[in-house]
């Protein structure tokens, strides 16, 4: 396929003290298969040397197209680049992770293929210092109605919430949709939405996109934004609740796993704790029979019927992700 045949597609990158892990990461997407890309870099007002790498990176490349900005946080670094972007298709990439060669690619050939406006493919995480391992699968392919698609990735079968590793037709953005500013777990609260509004969703479990996992990230620790974010994505989610009522079951679990995973690493005291035990106990009878619900989620349920200080000594022994 030549470039003047390719479709304009628009990566974007937000940029928040990576400085040691963005030259891996902007050197990958350099290397896509994939050549008719605009670069977006955002400089999300980082203090270390982000701001100046992107700069570097702009002046060898010109698909590369850097924005500085006040520090807003990942959803708002993702929204101003939206609203720049002139790809007829978005997708996103972390700056701390890299992707494969043929991560555009893939997922481009199978919107093209099943006449869809997401695809989204697998990834596989790593901890620093060690390289991520891949593993041996049967490959599959296939497409998705829309609804199916936001029950797979509540239920987390086959793929979760992450913007990343998804390809996004830019129609679905310009329905309104934009990550929630301020806020932790903002793809929680909008995949789903694109989804919905799309004709069809592409899977394919082939690993294109290597997730790093840092002790200093935001799943590294416990703090107090983590709850507040939590319950604010939610009632966002609960807004919406006519559109999710037929797959409702999976919503629930999903909710309840969230606030399993935020309320194991927290104080007692933590404000917003309350009302996410309050939601368990109400709903962990739910999960734990379906028998859909991922063993992770209806295994804690069950334990928590033996006290939440149960919950959380036993789950400290399992690694996040």
């Amino acid at each position: 396929m030549k470039m003047m045949q390719q479709p304009l597609v628009s990566v974007i990158v937000p940029c928040y003290k990576v400085e040691q892990y963005l030259p891996k990461c902007v050197d990958s997407i350099l290397a896509q298969t994939y050549e008719n890309l605009e670069i977006w870099l955002v400089d999300d007002g980082s203090p270390d040397r982000c701001g100046e790498i992107c700069d570097e990176y702009a002046e060898k490349d010109k698909r590369i197209k850097v924005i500085h900005k006040e520090n807003g946080g990942l959803s708002d670094a993702r929204n101003v680049a939206i609203d720049k972007a002139t790809g007829e298709w978005i997708t996103f990439v972390d700056s701390d992770d890299y992707v494969a060669d043929d991560y555009v690619e893939i997922l481009y050939q199978l919107c093209i293929k099943y006449d869809c406006e997401i695809s989204v493919a697998w990834h596989t995480t790593f901890e620093e210092g060690k390289a991520p391992v891949d593993f041996h699968r049967q490959l599959i392919e296939e497409k998705m109605a829309s609804l199916y698609a936001v029950e797979q990735m509540f239920y987390q079968e086959k793929f979760d919430t992450s913007a990343w590793s998804k390809l996004y037709h830019r129609r679905l953005f310009e329905t309104g949709i934009r990550y929630p500013k301020g806020l932790l777990y903002e793809d929680m609260a909008t995949t789903y939405l694109l989804m919905l509004r799309s004709n069809g969703v592409a899977f394919s479990n082939r690993v294109i996109y290597y997730y790093l996992l840092r002790a200093s990230s935001i799943e590294g620790a416990y703090s107090p934004r983590q709850i507040q974010s939590g319950l604010a994505v939610t009632a966002m989610m609960d807004i919406h609740i006519d559109l999710l009522k037929p797959i409702e079951k999976a919503y629930r679990c999903r909710k309840l796993s969230l606030y399993y995973h935020l309320i194991i690493p927290a104080p007692k005291n933590a404000e917003g704790r309350n009302e996410m035990v309050s939601y368990i106990r109400e709903n962990r009878w739910k999960v734990l029979t379906d028998s859909r619900a991922r063993k992770k989620a209806r295994m804690a349920a069950l334990i928590s019927y033996l006290g939440f200080d149960v919950v959380r000594f036993l789950f400290s022994f399992v690694k996040k992700r």
